[in-house]
């Protein structure tokens, strides 16, 4: 309120005013002039302010891009366990795929004072929200997406090159050459390391990389299920599929059922995550067993240790994954 006031040529109870929404006291203009400083230059209104600007309010952020994802409730249920083991409260924001979103959550949790944030971003490269975490020193941690450009300071992440290779390596170990892959929005890091590890595989076994074999989704079963339907109508050869995540292989094979196709026998499938549901479909769904609850626990320990002050072991955490054979292979 002082720089505001300072800047603005009014008395800092006038920027009181304006920021506590009363009436009496400032014209119009003055008002308008005030709270148009206020959204230019970033300033946010927080309701424990009077708790001091050095006081734990015991409260982490944690924003994830898709709640109705199995992944994502796996790993908020880790995250609030450790969070709740140290004595604090989780709020949890829902970005829905939105970066507007995204920075909204990033902007109003700070607002709140929260001690700390975890995020899983949809974003691929550096937001100017981000730069809201150096301006009122909030720690925060990447979990499951990196973010390029981004100098972050702490993250957990799974080595998805390496998990991608090691499904294609098996399916064409199972004589598969022609293998379609399902990827996720283009841009995101995890999306990069994936078509990454599956364009390695095939250099590996010297198999021509087909840019028709790959199909970009929204991690959704209708996303899997429209890919399946695009290679079919464009009369594409395949004899696999590797789908980002489990939701869009069940999309997959629900496609494959609808055109009577036999899975494993005539095209094998591979998802990614493990989620439950997985496990229950016939037929049951061979996939890249994420370590889920571990993110979500590193995640939240990283935090804690960065909110106390405290150097945690490592900042960064690669995490393994791996292939989990069930029957949708062969």
């Amino acid at each position: 309120m002082d720089e505001i006031a300072r800047i603005a040529g009014v008395s800092k109870a006038t920027v009181s005013r304006v920021v506590n929404q009363k009436a009496e006291g400032v014209s119009d203009a003055t008002r308008k002039r005030i709270q148009e400083l206020l959204d230019r230059m970033g300033y946010q209104v927080s309701p424990v302010f009077s708790a001091g600007t050095n006081a734990k309010t015991k409260t982490i952020g944690l924003i994830v891009p898709d709640i109705t994802n199995p992944f994502f409730p796996r790993l908020v249920e880790a995250v609030e366990e450790i969070a709740s083991l140290n004595g604090y409260l989780v709020l949890l924001g829902n970005t829905n795929f939105s970066s507007e979103k995204e920075d909204g959550y990033i902007s109003a949790f700070i607002a709140k004072k929260v001690d700390g944030i975890i995020l899983a971003s949809v974003q691929s490269r550096y937001s100017n929200a981000y730069d809201l975490f150096k301006k009122y020193d909030v720690p925060y941690v990447l979990v499951d997406r990196n973010i390029r450009h981004s100098h972050y300071g702490a993250g957990v992440f799974v080595c998805n090159d390496y998990a991608l290779f090691t499904a294609c390596e098996y399916l064409i170990r199972h004589g598969n050459t022609d293998i379609a892959f399902i990827s996720g929005p283009a841009m995101l890091s995890t999306s990069v390391d994936r078509i990454e590890g599956y364009r390695a595989a095939l250099t590996q076994y010297q198999i021509p990389y087909q840019e028709d074999l790959v199909k970009y989704g929204n991690y959704t079963v209708d996303s899997g299920y429209q890919a399946i339907m695009e290679l079919y109508e464009d009369q594409i050869r395949f004899t696999a599929v590797i789908a980002s995540n489990d939701t869009m292989a069940i999309g997959a094979m629900n496609a494959l059922r609808k055109l009577k196709i036999n899975v494993p026998e005539q095209v094998e499938v591979i998802g990614f995550d493990d989620i439950e549901f997985g496990k229950m479909i016939s037929p049951a769904l061979t996939t890249i067993q994420q370590p889920v609850r571990e993110m979500g626990r590193k995640a939240a320990s990283i935090l804690l240790s960065l909110i106390n002050g405290k150097d945690p072991e490592h900042k960064v955490v690669n995490l393994d994954a791996r292939l989990i054979v069930r029957e949708s292979t062969r």
